[in-house]
């Protein structure tokens, strides 16, 4: 055999070793006669878009993308399926949600920092504001979300923040208010989501630390119901007002291999983005029942 047909048989075998890895990594078999949802429609990105880690609808098809190393928004066309507009606002970082909020995008960076883009100027580094919170990196922050009078909701992937003369939690994953007006975290969790909830037993893992491990979240503009993501065993949480889980989708991971961002439309309609990882990166439109 020659070198160069040894060498792609080697590639090959290295590349789907490396997917059969990752889908083992899942740790559960999707069953298909359970899927809560439908595929509405798929948009495959761009290379720039390979590490998609949040979205944000801002009107007429047209989401707001941001990715992990780079201060850019990326305005995506849904109906023309391609990005119309890349802008500025930091230099290179692990930008990890993004949200709207009075005219502005909101920006976390996983060590909790928060960039404040106004939509109304220029989008350029000069006119972006910075919030430190008193996150850190072991946190992971990767969740951010406008409420209705005017805060931030921010959820930890990693740790909770350790309260004063008190053990941390190993067992939930807190969300936390962030007052943009007086620039202050709520270091007290608005709630948590305990990953001994009965819910969960749906998900099939020996690794209880990979049970609950949220990426993003945002508001149902209708039902006012909370969404949240998870990529690492692919689902999403929808929990009520008082921050109790009403109820679960897993997703199937062939169709949503790394979900990283999530966003509506004001009529309702379902974003969810996914990273390049095992595949194209991609947005993609979904109804659930």
């Amino acid at each position: 055999m020659r070198k160069w047909a040894f060498g792609i048989v080697v590639l090959v075998i290295v590349v789907a070793g490396l997917i059969y890895g990752s889908y083992e990594k899942m740790d559960y078999d999707f069953d298909d006669t359970t899927k809560t949802y439908e595929i509405v429609n798929k948009w495959n990105l761009p290379n720039a878009l390979d590490e998609i880690s949040g979205i944000a609808w801002i009107s007429n098809d047209r989401l707001a993308c941001i990715e992990d190393e780079h201060g850019i928004i990326y305005i995506y066309d849904l109906k023309k399926s391609q990005i119309i507009s890349r802008q500025k606002f930091g230099g290179s970082g692990d930008y990890e949600a993004i949200t709207t909020m009075d005219s502005a995008y909101w920006v976390a960076e996983s060590d909790g920092k928060l960039y404040k883009i106004p939509m109304n100027k220029m989008i350029s580094p000069e006119n972006t504001t910075t919030y430190k919170t008193g996150f850190e990196y072991k946190n992971n922050i990767e969740g951010i979300t406008a409420t209705s009078d005017g805060k931030l909701l921010i959820s930890v992937k990693d740790h909770n923040l350790k309260p004063k003369n008190e053990e941390q939690d190993e067992k939930s994953k807190a969300v936390y208010t962030y007052d943009p007006v007086s620039q202050k975290l709520n270091e007290k969790a608005s709630f948590r989501i305990n990953i001994n909830d009965t819910i969960f037993k749906k998900v099939h893992t020996h690794e209880e630390d990979r049970k609950w491990r949220p990426t993003d979240m945002q508001f149902h503009p209708i039902t006012g119901e909370l969404y949240m993501i998870d990529s690492e065993i692919p689902k999403v949480l929808v929990l009520n007002k008082e921050g109790r889980i009403i109820k679960m989708h897993l997703l199937d991971p062939a169709e949503f291999f790394q979900p990283e961002g999530i966003c509506f439309s004001p009529s309702g309609r379902i974003f969810i983005s996914n990273e390049g990882k095992g595949g194209d990166p991609s947005i993609v439109e979904v109804k659930f029942q």
